[in-house]
């Protein structure tokens, strides 16, 4: 006879440690370098809101640096950039601009 009540709390396990997994995921990329990718106008615009109608705080190239920075509100991404790729090996978040960016036009992280 099949214990029900044992399948559920395995089940529910699983999905704590699925969610765990997923947190640490998260905040590890708050710390990951991604490259803007190459847009049919020739820029990305970093946004002070998440919104496409928000004022634009630079216009990013493609190639460009971002750092992912913790906030996410649907498809928009928090981000740091470093405008003429002014970012050094430990760059200082003080260096950077902080805005918003489509999701989807940040490439590869690494």
């Amino acid at each position: 006879m099949i214990d029900f009540s044992r399948t559920r709390r395995v089940i529910l396990a699983g999905a704590v440690v699925a969610a765990a997994m997923s947190a640490a995921q998260t905040s590890a990329s708050a710390t990951a370098f991604c490259a803007v990718k190459e847009t049919s106008d020739g820029f990305v615009a970093l946004r002070v809101a998440p919104d496409r109608n928000a004022a634009t705080l630079a216009r990013m190239k493609g190639g460009d640096e971002v750092m992912l920075r913790a906030g996410r509100r649907g498809v928009w991404q928090e981000v740091l950039y470093w405008p003429g790729g002014t970012r050094t090996a430990q760059p200082a978040a003080s260096n950077g601009r902080r805005g918003w960016v489509h999701a989807q036009l940040i490439d590869i992280c690494g």
